[in-house]
């Protein structure tokens, strides 16, 4: 036996593949080459790529191959070494440019590339004489037209089965709480993933955010509700949590894609009853509403003392900022201007906003926050069409840029499908008009509703731990409003979603600043 170190590269593009004997056959291949001349394969540096594409690249920046390259660039090595592969089109079936640069860089890291079907070797030497070059270059040539050849005829058939109304099941596209049937007709529900799921929406819903429920469903061991896959967490963990409840998939959904220049995009509209419904409307509304309403970075977290985050303005323009109490005072939202020194707008406490501004609001918009059964529909049903009204502008966005963009799908079916969706937005329209309507109507709860509702607000914002009561405050809050403006001069503005407004003016000693409570005490 030689001291020459050789490896074996061993790669499969589909899951299917793993079930079959691909791995076992490459391996095999790799190990009698090495007997018949007599070399020693080296199996303790993991060479396997496993349902990963040549066809795209992955396994050359991400894969395996990309480790063992970089480690050879970096002496790890030792040059003069063997990569075994079972053809050259294992090593990449990406364009043909890319390929050439993948084996001229392996190459000149010193190891010598040979392919088991015909016994052909790449390496430092022959890669620059012409006919070895030519041969590469066919090589990588004819596969890639096999791959691109191949995926043209999976999306025809992926679109032919579209336009019939069939199911494309794949499990690339399938979610973890769904498995294929076994006639490859539809899908059928893991009644265990999909409870995991309706108990995250659940929580989430009810004020948690995502580290808290991660946590929870950790301690009272929640199934997972993801595809198993060799990388896939065996745990759950926050960011999981924010993915799963902004995938339509649990409604039912399923948004066809295709790869462009190397980047999934939406092809066509969602196919809806596609997968098996695992929440309702209701849920997903009540969830997304509160989601959408937060400002910057969507993420999911537990609504802390702040009730009108991302709600709150200076008259100057800029946002007003809470400062939480410490041992001695009270909270108060000042404006950023302020703090950074541009501005001198005064400061407002949150006490002056619960106890005069909130009971305000609550006197003339009591609908928006008793809980009766037939008011909690009513608003229910509001969030729910607010979700869709979103949804539906993001589609007719998208059908737009494709009219501008000079779409192939034809620009008159393109109109009717923008048709469809305006009479869906009328039609929720006339649900919002509605509903806001039955909330207007509803009768007082008493004189001292506005009061109360102050007292209930006032509780929430000073208990640490009274988190759910914090988001549904929020919530009704959001779902009635776009904006509160604070004017120094003395004006609360509460701009409503229906386009109203309502004003509350201070009156005198109402803004004046609360003893501090250790003062307060000590007397």
């Amino acid at each position: 036996m030689t001291t020459t170190r050789v490896y074996s590269y061993r790669r499969f593009s589909s899951g299917r593949q793993a079930h079959g004997h691909s791995l076992e056959r490459q391996t095999a291949s790799a190990r009698a080459w090495c007997v018949e001349h007599g070399y020693e394969l080296d199996e303790e540096f993991e060479l396997s790529d496993m349902a990963t594409s040549a066809y795209t690249g992955k396994n050359a920046t991400d894969g395996a191959l990309a480790a063992f390259l970089l480690a050879a660039k970096g002496g790890k090595v030792p040059s003069g070494s063997i990569l075994l592969v079972e053809s050259l089109d294992r090593l990449s079936r990406n364009h043909l440019t890319e390929a050439i640069a993948l084996l001229t860089s392996i190459v000149q890291a010193g190891i010598r590339v040979v392919s088991l079907l015909d016994g052909k070797e790449w390496n430092r030497e022959n890669i620059n004489d012409t006919m070895n070059f030519m041969l590469s270059v066919l090589l990588f040539a004819r596969a890639h037209e096999e791959s691109a050849t191949k995926a043209k005829r999976v999306r025809a058939a992926f679109a032919k089965k579209r336009d019939a109304g069939l199911a494309v099941v794949s499990h690339g596209h399938g979610p973890g709480w769904a498995y294929p049937r076994e006639d490859r007709q539809g899908w059928e529900l893991d009644e265990a993933k999909a409870e995991s799921v309706r108990k995250v929406f659940e929580h989430v819903a009810g004020g948690l955010g995502g580290i808290a429920i991660a946590r929870t469903a950790n301690a009272e061991g929640w199934t997972l509700p993801w595809r198993d896959r060799a990388n896939t967490n065996t745990r759950w963990e926050h960011t999981q949590v924010s993915r799963l409840v902004r995938d339509r998939r649990v409604l039912g959904e399923w948004q066809p894609k295709q790869m462009v220049e190397g980047s999934l995009e939406a092809l066509g509209e969602p196919v809806l009853d596609y997968f098996p419904r695992v929440i309702t409307d209701e849920l997903w509304g009540k969830v997304h509403v509160a989601l959408d309403n937060r400002t910057g970075i969507p993420r999911i977290r537990g609504v802390k003392a702040d009730v009108l985050a991302g709600l709150f303005y200076c008259k100057c323009g800029e946002k007003m900022q809470r400062k939480a109490p410490w041992k001695r005072g009270y909270a108060r939202y000042y404006c950023l201007g302020q703090i950074a020194g541009k501005s001198d707008c005064r400061s407002i406490s949150e006490a002056a906003i619960i106890d005069h501004g909130f009971s305000w609001l609550a006197t003339l918009e009591f609908g928006q926050f008793q809980e009766t059964e037939a008011l909690r529909l009513a608003r229910a049903a509001i969030d729910e069409a607010v979700a869709k009204l979103a949804e539906l502008d993001e589609r007719a966005a998208r059908f737009m840029d494709a009219i501008e963009a000079g779409s192939g799908q034809g620009i008159k079916l393109i109109t009717e499908r923008l048709r469809r969706i305006e009479s869906e937005q009328d039609a929720l329209q006339a649900v919002l008009t509605q509903r806001r309507a039955e909330l207007a109507a509803a009768p007082k709860a008493g004189v001292d509703f506005g009061a109360l509702f102050a007292y209930d607000v006032r509780a929430a914002v000073t208990d640490r731990d009274a988190v759910k009561e914090r988001h549904r405050i929020a919530t009704a809050l959001n779902r009635l409003l776009i904006k509160v403006v604070w004017d120094p001069r003395g004006l609360l503005m509460m701009y409503t979603r229906d386009g109203g407004m309502a004003t509350y003016l201070f009156k005198k000693g109402e803004l004046d600043r609360a003893p501090r409570r250790d003062r307060s005490a000590a007397n």
